[in-house]
């Protein structure tokens, strides 16, 4: 094998793992999505927000988090939505930031929660795998 072939090689590789893990976190949120179909309900508020954007800044992303109770514990879970602008993103915090949302949890583990809402403000919730893992 050549130095070329192998470069070659490597970035094959590399972006197989890359769209393996990719397709393994999108199963796995959409298993656990599934599955909270049962989950019981309860009352949360949106408690804050946190404004971000990424390079090359095209969307922005509002951070929100939220707390609920259950059984009389205080659990939080966190969200987010994209806008296309920083002001739109400002329109969003001062619009939801103490608005009572639904969640679902899960009754074995009331900290694993998820919105019940798809959309919050005509924008779609976005809530990363990894956040509804603990």
């Amino acid at each position: 094998m050549n130095l070329p072939s192998v470069a070659i090689w490597v970035i094959q590789v590399l972006t197989m793992i890359l769209v393996c893990y990719m397709v393994f976190v999108d199963v796995r949120y959409t298993l656990r999505r599934r599955a909270s179909k049962n989950w019981p309900t309860t009352a949360a508020t949106i408690d804050n927000s946190i404004f971000r954007y990424r390079l090359p800044s095209v969307l922005y992303r509002v951070y929100f988090t939220y707390s609920y109770c259950v059984d009389g514990l205080k659990h939080n879970g966190r969200f987010f939505l994209l806008v296309n602008s920083k002001n739109a993103g400002e329109e969003l915090r001062q619009e939801l930031v103490g608005r009572n949302v639904l969640v679902k949890y899960d009754d074995s583990k009331p900290e694993i929660a998820l919105l019940t809402e798809d959309t919050l403000a005509g924008k779609r919730v976005v809530q990363g795998p990894s956040w509804t893992y603990r």
